[in-house]
């Protein structure tokens, strides 16, 4: 495992955590066609409360069309794909196994206690979305997470098999591979 990402498994600073919701934001709000939600000078849980609000009302602006929400979820989905590769580069990472270490790093940041192996299962045992989402929501920003494991993992398919948002005592999903990521 690269020292970089065995560091950021050990501790996240306040600031990179900051940065990185600042990013997920900014590029949401570029697949949605719209500006990103003023975050500065608030602190992490409102900062975070700000964004699942702002990713809640941009799933029902785009959910009043089919066919804007079918181009938004494909544009979400290709943002965080090349967020998520960006960041597999920037933390080394060089496995499946190490994809889903990451992706436990970076959604823990952001309040989801994620657990993901490299066969693809998925657990969710927290998420601090929950409380504001609906399920449409959830399904609807699912696009984000297989964009984000596609970014870190390999192109793939991410299927819930059940959600928080539905009632369920945690998220289970499957992410299944259909292309390995380039070393680059």
């Amino acid at each position: 495992m690269s020292l970089r990402l065995a560091l950021a498994s050990a501790y996240l600073p306040a600031v990179l955590r900051r940065r990185g919701l600042a990013e997920l934001a900014a590029r949401t709000a570029r697949a949605c066609g719209t500006t990103p939600p003023d975050l500065a000078g608030l602190t992490a849980d409102a900062a975070l409360h700000r964004f699942a609000t702002f990713t809640r009302e941009q799933s029902e602006v785009a959910s009043a069309s089919p066919e804007r929400a079918a181009q938004t979820r494909r544009r979400l989905r290709s943002e965080m794909r090349a967020f998520g590769g960006r960041l597999r580069r920037r933390l080394g990472v060089r496995s499946r196994a190490e994809a889903f270490r990451a992706a436990r790093v970076l959604y823990r940041a952001i309040g989801i206690d994620l657990q993901g192996s490299a066969s693809g299962a998925i657990l969710v045992r927290s998420c601090a979305f929950a409380s504001t989402y609906h399920p449409d929501t959830c399904a609807f920003m699912g696009a984000m997470d297989e964009g984000l494991l596609a970014g870190l993992a390999g192109e793939g398919r991410l299927e819930f098999s059940q959600r928080i948002t539905e009632g369920a005592a945690r998220c289970a999903a499957s992410y299944t591979f259909t292309f390995e990521p380039s070393a680059r």
